[in-house]
Order: C-alpha cells, then structure tokens, then sequence
C-alpha cells in the first residue's frame, strides 16, 4: 500500500540496528495499527467472495429448478460444484485431479507471490459469476460453478499465506479468528442478500422482467470485484519478497507497514538489513531449466515431516469441511420438508426427525413430490440460515479469546469432539427448534475447526511450502464437502440414520487426529 511520507518535524530517529532482522522482529517493529485495520477491512469482500462461490446455490435451486429444468442429480452436482475442481469420473481419477489442482494453485502463489493472485483470481471469479447469470442450460450453469470452484481456491489460499506474513505470531491467532467471523458474518449476508432479491419481481419496463435469480448471481460478483480492486493497493508479502530474494523491496514493504502504524517517517524503521529466508527459485533460461526449478520447489512438500503434516492437517480439514458445508447446505431441504410434515400433522405426537424425514417422502426418494417447482422460498428457508451464521459468528468472537488462552490443538480438540457429539444429538432431536439450535452449534464448531486448521498450517510449513501447503488442505476440504453433498441423499434414502453417523465419524475422526498433530511450530 502506498503511503504518504509522514514527517511533521516532531518525529525523532529510532536507533536503527545494524544487525539483520528475521521475519518475526522486523513484522513486530512495524507495530499494529491502521495497516492492519484497512487489511482487516480488505479480507471482506475477499471472504465473503468465497462464502458466495460455495452457497449461493442453495438459494436459487427452486427457481433455476423451474427455469433450467435440472433432474436430481443436476441439482446435486449444482450444489456440490463450487466445492470441486474438476467432472467426476471416477473416484480415483477425481482424488488425483483435486489433490493435482491444489499443488497447481499452490505452486502459482508460491512462484507469483500472494497478491497478485488475490487481485486477478478475485477479478476473474466476479467475471465469471457475472456470466453464469446468462445461463441458458442447467449444465452451463453447472460448468460456471466448476470454474467458480477452481478459481476460488486460489485467491483464498492466497489469503491465508498473506494474513500469516504481515502480522506476528502474537496477533496471527487472532487475526484467522476475525477471517472466521467475517466469512460467518458472509453466511449471513447471504440469505439476507437472497431473501432480498429473490422473492420479489424486478421489471425492466412494462415487458421486460429480469429473472431475479438472475440478478441474484449478479449481485454475488460483487465481492470479488471489490476484493480485486481492494487487494490492488496493498504491497506484497515482504516474507515472500525475502524468499525470492528481493530484500529490499521486503525492507521497503515493512517501512511502509511501519509507518502507517505508527505514523512515523519510513526512514525510521529501526531495522537496516533482513536475514536470508528459504528461497524460491523457478526461473530458467530454458523450458527444461524452468520445469527442473519446478520440480525442485515442489519436492519438499513430500519430504518429512512435511509430507506427514500435510497429509494430518489434509484428512482434518476434509472431515471439517465435509461436516459443515454438507450440513449447512442440505439444511434448507431438511426444513422445508420437516415444516411441511409439522403443517399436515399439527397437533401430533413429538416424534425424531427421521420419523418426520420417512413419513414426508424425503427417504423413500420422493422429496421433489414434497416441494414443487416454484419461484417461491418459505421464508424459514432464510431465516434459519441467518439463526446458524448468527450462532457462528458468536462462536467466532469466543474462539477468538479462547485460542491464546488454551492453545489451538486443543481449541481444535474441542471443537471436532463437541461437533460429533451435536451430530449424535441431532438424530434424536424431535421439533425444529430443537433441531436450529443443534445444528447451529454444530456449524459453529466445525467452522472454527476447520479455521484453526489453516492457522496451524501457516505455523508447521516454512515459506516456501505455505501456500502450497493452504492450498492442499483447502482442495481436499472442499473434496469433502463435494463428496458429502453427493453422499448425503443417497444415505438419506438406504438409511436416514446413516448421514449422520457419516458425518459424525468424520468429526470425531479429526478429534482423534488432532492428539497426533506436532506440538511444537516453527512461528
């Protein structure tokens, strides 16, 4: 970020070490302040852009349903699309491509550096979001969801590497803890957004009407091009900057920091020279010469202990992110069809859901009988998704205090072992509200997981890795939540009591897998 030279003749020379900082005190001498404030404000629209790549679809089934005619398994490859990188054909062709996908994301950002990744891949997903609006086909929109799910993947991986190399290990917990709230803070803005636009008419002219889940997906490109336009003012990395051996370009970079945050000259910076970082290197006079730079770059990551920590923070996050996205996404289903067994049955015996699920046609494959085609969401379809945002954003703001006090295995400990056992609770739950309640403490902690997850991430990896590494667990993640929202009605349908011990093994999974995660961090 550009900053104006600041100097009202007050300022007075810090004493400027001529020993080399490393990366944790030259980022704690820049200070904390209005830097991090405006980065703060910057993560918004990135977040919330990749909150809407992956949940906007929930909201515009019954209307595409009417316009594009999907079939069942067309809306179940809509709603699990934005969580995939590529067509499923074939379970092991599919893992290769997704975990493929991830190292290709997390080789560019690695190479490329963390903003410009940020600002082109956000600009690139408001484009395409943008033309996914002129769908005429159920399988156009489907393949315009694909590329949302490719193209997210990067700039938020990208976040993540950049949010942990502009603040200290003091401030980097908490500063994951704010991205929680802000992509919870998103889920609510969603159904908001939706129940805005979606139910009402919107004409042009006397003849003209636009579709409104048309527009819908119009508004939803909004975050993306503000992330691209916010992101464009903001340096790089200095870390990735050190690790490209650009050294004082990265010296640069913090006296900038230095002197938005504390309102001194940038000359001031009590810092002169920075030590050496693990260094990239993929450029070469010739292809092969590139290609072996490549190859050289990406090969620590298989190496140990690398290789044994990214496949332990890979299966957490999948099981986290499996458990809340395949929950959190069905959920509106799950009410719409439990209101309309409550409507026809009032006054009945209090029974569990699975009875209200069997007895309503869900099971027995027949829930497109229970809702028909129609413009029209019940309101509770929205009101119940802003209740469980609401709930994880709180869960946000006592994480965020709780994660220094208590430590994030076993923050994360807490979470997955809490979140299996809400899922146990939810299959004897016997009223809607009951059901609300549960399931929105069960997002709210599979969230902060899967959160902490990427914050453990960014301490085991070194530089070089990081992105490579935030990109690999973020793939397989949304791998999971691809597999648990096609999963998740063909269990339904053998067995309503099999979903949820699918998705509370997978919690209680990461909770086991958690003890084994290393204690110790390199910062």
């Amino acid at each position: 970020m550009k900053s104006p030279v600041i100097n009202d003749g007050n300022d007075q020379a810090s004493e400027i070490s001529d020993v080399p900082a490393d990366f944790e005190r030259a980022i704690s001498l820049t200070g904390h302040g209005k830097f991090n404030y405006l980065l703060l404000l910057a993560i918004v629209p990135t977040s919330w852009a990749a909150v809407y790549s992956s949940s906007s679809m929930s909201y515009i089934l019954p209307s595409t349903e009417c316009d594009l005619q999907f079939t069942d398994l067309e809306k179940g490859m809509l709603t699990s699309m934005p969580s995939a990188d590529n067509r499923r054909d074939g379970s092991g062709v599919f893992s290769m491509r997704m975990v493929i996908m991830s190292l290709v994301w997390g080789f560019i950002i690695d190479a490329f550096g963390r903003r410009k990744i940020i600002v082109y891949g956000s600009l690139c997903f408001a484009i395409n979001t943008l033309a996914s609006t002129f769908s005429q086909t159920s399988w156009q929109l489907i393949i315009f969801k694909f590329i949302d799910g490719v193209v997210m993947s990067g700039p938020y991986a990208a976040l993540q590497s950049y949010l942990a190399e502009v603040h200290s290990e003091h401030n980097r917990s908490r500063i994951y803890m704010c991205v929680g709230m802000v992509i919870a803070v998103g889920n609510i803005s969603l159904p908001c957004l939706a129940w805005l636009v979606i139910p009402r008419k919107w004409p042009l002219s006397d003849w003209v009407e636009i579709t409104s889940w048309r527009l819908f997906l119009g508004f939803t490109s909004l975050p993306g091009l503000a992330a691209g336009f916010a992101f464009y003012f903001f340096p790089e990395s200095p870390r990735f900057l050190l690790a490209t051996r650009r050294h004082d370009s990265a010296l640069e970079v913090y006296k900038q920091i230095y002197s938005l945050n504390t309102g001194k000259h940038p000359d001031t910076y009590p810092v002169a020279s920075l030590e050496e970082e693990d260094t990239i290197k993929i450029q070469g006079v010739t292809f092969k010469e590139t290609l072996k730079g490549c190859c050289k770059q990406i090969q620590p990551i298989f190496m140990p202990p690398n290789v044994v920590n990214l496949v332990l923070t890979s299966a957490i996050q999948c099981g986290a992110t499996l458990g809340s996205n395949t929950l959190r996404l069905w959920m509106p289903m799950v009410f719409a069809v439990l209101e309309t067994y409550e409507q026809a049955h009032l006054g009945g015996p209090s029974t569990t859901i699975c009875y209200k699920i069997g007895n309503a046609g869900f099971v027995n494959g027949t829930a497109s009988e229970v809702v028909h085609c129609s413009n029209v969401v019940n309101d509770t379809v929205y009101t119940n998704s802003i209740v469980i945002s609401v709930a994880t954003v709180i869960g946000y703001i006592i994480a965020r205090s709780l994660v220094n006090a208590i430590g994030k295995r076993i923050l994360m400990g807490i979470c997955f072992f809490g979140a299996g056992c809400c899922c146990g609770a939810l299959y004897w739950a016997r009223n809607s509200n009951e059901i609300l309640a549960i399931a929105s403490v069960f997002v709210a902690l599979t969230s902060i997981g899967g959160t902490i997850v990427n914050n453990f991430v960014v301490d085991v990896f070194p530089t070089t890795l990081r992105a490579m590494a935030l990109s690999g667990t973020t793939i397989i993640g949304r791998m999971g939540a691809f597999v648990g929202n096609l999963v998740f009605p063909i269990l339904f349908s053998l067995d309503c009591l099999a979903p949820f011990i699918m998705i509370g093994s997978a919690c209680l999974m990461c909770a086991l897998l958690v003890l084994v995660l290393p204690r110790k961090t390199k910062g």
